[in-house]
């Protein structure tokens, strides 16, 4: 027997951000059962993990994974939205406006921590190792520029990330 579950809304401020449209569909819980809760909750998750407004190396993967992950519009992504009773174009369009807004925001060390971690990725790949030394080099210097932003606060990039960082 499946059992109705009250759900648990995220905090006003995050439905601030997303706007009055997506708050208002997030509310719409006509015929749900425990799964679809569970599905929104893993939707909320990564809609509040592009939040993030913390710098350090996990912080930025968190986010720059979930920012990825909504705005590539894959099938997960989809498949999730769907399962969660939410339209995957509302979800994009909220995020997307939460982006102008400048509720969503990436500072230069989290887009860094993005790069390190590509470059981490490509280097454990690599056979070569001639290149492969080469990647670490630079994976150096990515962390020397992440230590030397570690005391500039508000550092802030002002371009807008509307599709999924590559």
């Amino acid at each position: 027997m499946v059992t109705r579950q009250n759900f648990q809304p995220p905090s006003t401020q995050f439905l601030l951000k997303l706007g009055y449209r997506f708050a208002r569909a997030l509310f719409n819980n006509d015929n749900m059962i425990s799964e679809n809760y569970l599905w929104r909750a893993v939707v909320i998750n990564a809609l509040e993990d592009c939040m993030i407004l913390r710098s350090d190396r996990k912080s930025a993967t968190l986010k720059t994974t979930a920012h990825n992950w909504i705005l590539s519009y894959c099938r997960d992504f989809e498949q999730i939205c769907n399962w969660a009773q939410l339209d995957p174009d509302e979800v994009i369009y909220a995020y997307r406006g939460a982006i102008k807004k400048k509720e969503v925001t990436f500072t230069q060390r989290q887009l860094l921590w993005f790069e390190y971690n590509k470059l981490s990725r490509k280097t454990r790949q690599e056979p070569d190792h001639r290149y492969k030394n080469s990647m670490k080099k630079e994976m150096t210097n990515i962390r020397l520029k992440v230590k030397v932003l570690q005391d500039v606060q508000n550092d802030y990039v002002s371009t807008l990330f509307l599709n999924a960082l590559s």
